[in-house]
């Protein structure tokens, strides 16, 4: 059976953090600090313009510099901090984890705002739950906005599970 591209963008998008996770993992075990990891693999997931459109509609509403580029950089922090946080909070596996950020990071993730935090926006995927530990949930990323110069932008702060209930508080 022939996949979609949606199906193959999944797929591809959830190979990449596997990579960026294996990296993580490695670099972990052998006990190096990621700011010292030289020529470190990173991607960028671009945001469906619904989503940035969402975001800019959130921006200005809220009086926030609105971003001008579509691209979240994904890198080994992007990565490393929810990992991190997951495992040590939720004894999370990284498999875990992996399927959180592959999920909030979707084009069929929808935006909001997080509304406990200043210039924070929220991608969560309420169309498909992520197993964690005996539990199902919807995974959630938060992002920030960003400025350098002219340049205003969005970049990961977290990802993590979340009940319904919890999504519909924050945002």
């Amino acid at each position: 059976m022939k996949k979609t591209a949606t199906q193959l963008g999944d797929e591809s998008l959830a190979e990449a953090f596997r990579e960026l996770m294996n990296v993580v993992i490695s670099m972990r075990n052998a006990g190096v600090d990621l700011r010292h990891v030289q020529q470190a693999p990173e991607f960028t997931y671009l945001l469906t313009p619904k989503q940035f459109d969402r975001i800019k509609r959130i921006c200005r509403d809220m009086r926030w510099p609105e971003p001008n580029r579509r691209g979240i950089l994904i890198d080994l922090q992007a990565v490393a901090h929810p990992l991190d946080s997951r495992e040590s909070k939720d004894n999370c596996t990284p498999d875990e984890a992996l399927q959180i950020l592959a999920n909030a990071y979707c084009a069929y993730s929808q935006v909001g705002l997080n509304k406990p935090k200043h210039a924070q926006g929220i991608m969560f995927n309420t169309g498909r739950k992520v197993s964690v530990g005996t539990g199902s949930y919807y995974a959630l990323a938060v992002v920030k906005v960003c400025e350098e110069g002219a340049v205003k932008y969005l970049a990961p702060v977290t990802a993590y599970h979340a009940t319904e209930a919890k999504i519909r508080k924050i945002s």
